[in-house]
């Protein structure tokens, strides 16, 4: 399974198994020339052979209009990774990633596709880097960026869109917290970030030294001390035990071994019996205490409450049995105002299903919003003329729902704001943008809207990639047709028609997965 992420605005990273691509539209690059492109970065991958965190593609080539760099990372995990580790085992990878932001020599591409974790070395290395043909676009500064990604690494978070909530965190306890708002919200350079996270990590290895010292130490005294051999359960208590104490014991135990062999005898049948004794007394105990219990309980539950249990599972029952005409009669018998907040939601979706938007809507009027949606779901055209006939009036859900069944995309744009805006609505107004083309206004929608909503943004940058991918290709056709129509070399006419049929089949191919 390919999994494809959108990084540097039009450039895509793509991860199968232990190989990575990244690929970028050759337009978007300094230079057209692939030759140049491969020479630039082997001369920059050259000057940073002294610097390990970079790891340098296998192989560059050119594929459909675009720059593919491919990567094999088999010795490494994704940066993932360190969200499954405690927050001490992270340091080092977090002093790595410093020492990446502090290198001038590069830029690279912040994005968690682009980082990948080296447990050997406890680093974290980079794939994607500038060069002179290639430059790198981040939108925020790396400091911002190092925060971010450190947060990522501590919680369930896959972006970070503020000050995250302790739920939020894998370790919820207090060092894991203060150590992320001291990273997000205090430290406010590089240098700073990386003497605190030292001083953390000193901390760290100091306590271990200690404990294994400790250990160390218990160990040479079970060596040493002959008591250990008999009482080796004593080993884990830090209580020291007394000399008396032993004395004692020993002198007691002297003692029972001296005893005649009868009055031991008569010991053991004592013991024996008191033992039988007690487990009887304990079985009793529990069996009456439990029925005490259960006595109690049955007088202080209320009746009704045993009867409305009763009625509440008959009802269910009903439901599951397929008998929902029956189920929704019942539930209308009762006032509306009497019912539970459960019997009401039950009922809503009832009335929904079997048509009863008059009855609904006149117990809650913001219920159009439910029909419609469900309305268009089903496909349900006739039922959508049927609820307009029932409010008489025009309404925005309603005509909103017609513009999804219809595919009018302006209808859909032109009452995007006047209807509620669900996670499906949210959907329809995106796509409807980018079959008009509106990628721009598509993507300000999606960050105004639904900023916490990655698949949406997603869908709308790789609308945006396709949109460069299928200018260059329009070039390139472009391009093509012009050494058809004025090279005189039979042999390169030949070549330019076969590769022009080739960026036509692209071209048609992009353009029908522009939208969603």
């Amino acid at each position: 399974m390919v999994l494809r992420t959108i990084a540097n605005k039009v450039g895509t990273f793509e991860v199968n198994g232990n190989a990575v691509s990244y690929l970028q539209p050759l337009s978007t690059f300094n230079t057209q020339e692939m030759d140049l492109i491969q020479k630039w970065y082997r001369e920059k991958v050259h000057s940073l052979q002294g610097y390990p965190q970079v790891v340098p593609a296998k192989d560059i080539n050119f594929q459909s209009g675009q720059v593919c760099y491919a990567y094999d990372v088999t010795s490494y995990k994704s940066f993932n990774t360190l969200k499954t580790m405690y927050l001490e085992e992270k340091m080092p990878y977090y002093l790595s990633l410093i020492e990446l932001a502090k290198n001038k020599e590069i830029t690279l591409l912040w994005n968690t596709q682009n980082l990948m974790v080296d447990e050997e070395t406890q680093t974290v290395k980079v794939l994607v880097i500038d060069h002179k043909a290639f430059d790198i676009d981040n939108d925020k500064s790396d400091l911002i960026t190092l925060k971010e990604l450190i947060v990522i690494t501590l919680t369930n978070l896959e972006q970070v869109y503020g000050r995250p909530k302790r739920s939020d965190f894998f370790e919820q306890n207090e060092e894991v917290i203060q150590f992320a708002e001291m990273i997000y919200l205090h430290l406010n350079s590089l240098d700073h970030m990386k003497e605190y996270i030292e001083a953390m990590n000193r901390e760290v290895n100091e306590r271990k030294q200690s404990e294994h010292e400790e250990l160390e130490k218990q160990l040479a005294n079970k060596r040493r001390n002959p008591l250990f051999k008999y009482l080796p359960f004593l080993l884990p208590q830090t209580k020291k035990i007394n000399r008396l104490d032993i004395d004692q014991t020993n002198r007691i135990q002297s003692q029972n071994k001296t005893a005649s062999p009868h009055k031991q005898k008569d010991n053991n049948k004592r013991f024996l019996i008191g033992t039988v004794a007690i487990i009887i007394f304990a079985i009793l105990l529990n069996f009456t205490l439990t029925n005490v219990n259960k006595n109690a309980l049955s007088k202080e539950q209320p009746l009704s409450s045993t009867s409305s249990k009763k009625s509440m599972e008959t009802l269910y029952l009903q439901g599951l049995l397929g008998q929902k005409e029956k189920l929704m009669d019942t539930l209308d018998e009762k006032e509306y105002d009497s019912l539970s907040k459960d019997q009401k939601s039950l009922l809503t979706q009832l009335w929904v299903e079997h048509g009863e938007y008059k009855k609904l809507l006149e117990q809650d009027g913001k219920a159009i919003s439910q029909i419609t949606e469900y309305l268009t779901n089903q496909n349900q055209l006739k039922e959508l003329d049927r609820l307009q006939e029932i409010v008489k009036v025009e309404n925005p859900h309603i005509i909103f729902a017609k513009g999804v069944l219809a595919k009018d995309w302006d209808v859909i744009i032109n009452n995007r704001n006047l209807v509620e805006l669900t996670e499906e609505r949210k959907t329809y107004i995106v796509k409807a943008l980018l079959q008009k083309g509106e990628v721009e206004t598509a993507k300000g929608f999606v960050s105004d809207k639904a900023s916490e909503d990655d698949g949406l943004m997603d869908t709308v940058l790789i609308a945006e990639k396709n949109v460069v991918e299928l200018k260059a290709l329009q070039e390139q056709q472009a391009l093509l047709q012009k050494t058809i129509d004025e090279s005189t070399d039979q042999e390169k006419v030949t070549e330019a028609e076969q590769e022009l049929n080739v960026v036509k089949k692209e071209i048609t191919n992009l353009a029908q997965t522009t939208g969603l």
